[in-house]
């Protein structure tokens, strides 16, 4: 009885009917992975696309740098246009004042290292190095999540939230108004030092 082989997965060698699509010779691309979009789509070295993940590019450029992965239907991209960005960079766990230069589309940044978790759905405008995006998890779009980061499971990033460095955030929501009456955007952030300190999921 012969194994049935895993599907192939394709490199910068393979021709793509999709947008604008720059790999490299590492890149491994999954066949049933879906890339969508008028805009380029980059994807650096070693980066890897599993199965039917999904690719966005219809509002902006998606870059994706080495060593990212993109888990099973996983989705990272704009699924909608964006009504705001943070402008300021990662420095904590809060909602920025934003607005948008009509002029130039939204591009989507992940930082080499980044783990996208099966499921996941991210419209960030940039992701940190070496951040997880845990199963499940929802980011928001135009959200900032800062480097070594670990969103948890089913945790959802409020849109325009920015995450800071090293921040751990668990909990059943991010974003909006919490309990305390505290205001939009600052996420529920749990660890070993209490709420506000880092720790595990």
């Amino acid at each position: 009885m012969t194994t049935r082989p895993n599907p192939p997965y394709r490199t910068s060698t393979t021709k793509s009917s999709g947008p604008s699509l720059q790999t490299t010779p590492t890149t491994l691309l999954s066949p049933s992975a879906t890339l969508t979009g008028p805009h380029p789509i980059s994807l650096g070295a070693n980066v890897i696309i599993q199965i039917r993940a999904r690719l966005y590019s219809t509002y902006g450029p998606l870059t994706l740098s080495e060593n990212c992965i993109i888990s099973e239907r996983a989705s990272v991209g704009f699924l909608s246009p964006p009504t705001s960005l943070p402008t300021s960079p990662p420095i904590s766990t809060t909602t920025q004042p934003s607005g948008i230069d009509n002029n130039e589309p939204p591009s989507t940044t992940l930082a080499p290292g980044v783990l996208i978790e099966s499921g996941a759905v991210t419209e960030a405008a940039s992701i940190g190095a070496y951040t997880i995006i845990e199963a499940g998890a929802r980011i928001g779009k135009g959200a900032k999540i800062g480097e070594r980061c670990k969103i948890c499971a089913g945790v959802v990033v409020g849109e325009g939230v920015v995450v800071g460095d090293g921040i751990v955030v668990s909990g059943e929501w991010v974003g909006g108004v919490q309990e305390g009456g505290e205001e939009d955007g600052v996420c529920r952030v749990k660890g070993e030092g209490g709420e506000g300190a880092g720790g595990m999921c």
